[in-house]
């Protein structure tokens, strides 16, 4: 909702204030009365969570980060077909809905707030462990769908920086601890902090704190072309094939996050797609109430580094993760996995995926989950049990 009647340099005053006393107690910023009715909240039904057969335990090597040297010039690949997202290898009807900039959403996964919205219609989602080590984050990218509502939003981490400069897209979020608020401000993605930027966002009625904060795909487009921001952004993207590959058989793959964020995805052979539990239930979309159902997972192993900036009254601090170099990542897609690595030169650069060879991997068209482990992860995959 727009926050109306503000002079520019009271609200500015005002977020700052917010900001800080957010980032040092915990606390929530102060709620306006909400104006939007709160969607249903869908209770997913639990399930038992089946036992992995195999267990694979690697230690990757992971280059830092080097220092950019050029602004972004992003490659297009030559044969694609304008009709194609390249994030997902679906043909859209509307090319116009490729020509612009994604929207990244940084979407809290705190038990309590479960189930989002929007999930189900990401080109992408990436999933990452919090400062703390107790529960996980998701980032969210929209192109080629545009979700009546997204949320919770939720604060913003180093490893946004990470993936904002790899799509050059729109970060979507609710402010950061001081230091990393500096660093995304230093950056050249376009920044949508909600404490400075009100207008696209909201809050639902009945909800917690770390609930409230929503945003539509449709008030975030036009915020961005109201204010110069809209951009046709040309991203390489990723190389998919409809052919299943050669692999292990992988029909689960269970990622041991935090108690409370642990993950299993199972393949359904009917639907060709994984399905995914959290804590053993089954984590849906609040915007339909459908369980999540995902083409491809991958398991991208990043070195995760301590750092001193404090992002919280407990004094947790936060994890930079390496994002640059290279690193093993395992594609689950079609019941099976496929090992090979993540590349990435610099800070402008999309991830590659890719074999022992070098030849970029095949993933299935649809939605691609791509979850972020330190390179000690032992990840279960195999046979349900």
């Amino acid at each position: 909702m727009a926050w109306a009647g503000r002079t520019w340099l009271f609200g500015l005053g005002c977020a700052c204030v917010i900001s800080l006393a957010a980032a040092c107690s915990g606390a929530p910023a102060p709620t306006p009365t909400p104006t939007k009715t709160p969607l249903p909240v869908l209770s997913p039904t639990p399930s038992d969570t089946a036992t992995a057969t195999n267990t694979a335990t690697i230690t990757p090597t992971s280059t830092k980060r080097p220092t950019a040297t050029s602004t972004p010039t992003p490659v297009l690949t030559p044969t694609r077909d304008p009709r194609v997202d390249p994030l997902t290898g679906l043909v859209v009807n509307d090319v116009a809905l490729l020509q612009r900039r994604p929207i990244l959403a940084r979407i809290g996964n705190d038990p309590v707030i479960r189930p989002q919205s929007g999930l189900s219609q990401a080109d992408i989602v990436y999933e990452d462990i919090m400062d703390g080590w107790w529960v996980t984050r998701l980032t969210a990218i929209f192109l080629a769908q545009d979700p009546v509502d997204i949320g919770p939003i939720r604060s913003a981490r180093l490893v946004n920086i990470e993936l904002a400069n790899q799509y050059q897209g729109a970060l979507v979020h609710s402010g950061a601890s001081d230091q990393v608020r500096w660093l995304i401000s230093q950056e050249k993605f376009v920044n949508l902090d909600e404490f400075f930027n009100p207008e696209p966002y909201y809050y639902l009625e009945n909800q917690g704190w770390m609930g409230r904060l929503h945003t539509t795909a449709g008030a975030i487009r036009k915020y961005m072309k109201e204010k110069g921001l809209e951009a046709d952004v040309k991203l390489r993207g990723f190389r998919f094939a409809s052919e299943a590959p050669k692999g292990d058989a992988a029909a689960q793959v269970s990622i041991p996050y935090p108690a409370g964020s642990d993950v299993v995805f199972r393949y359904d052979a009917q639907t060709g797609q994984y399905l995914r539990w959290v804590a053993g239930a089954p984590h849906t979309d609040r915007n339909n109430g459908k369980q999540l159902g995902v083409s491809n997972v991958i398991v991208q192993f990043c070195e995760h580094q301590a750092t001193d900036i404090v992002e919280d009254s407990n004094g947790a601090t936060s994890i930079r993760i390496i994002m640059t170099g290279k690193g093993p990542a395992w594609l689950f897609r079609d019941g099976v996995v496929v090992k090979g690595f993540w590349e990435r030169d610099g800070k402008y650069d999309l991830t590659r995926f890719v074999d022992a060879s070098g030849q970029e991997l095949a993933l299935k068209p649809g939605q691609t989950w791509v979850e972020i482990v330190p390179p000690d992860y032992k990840i279960a995959y195999g046979a349900p049990g």
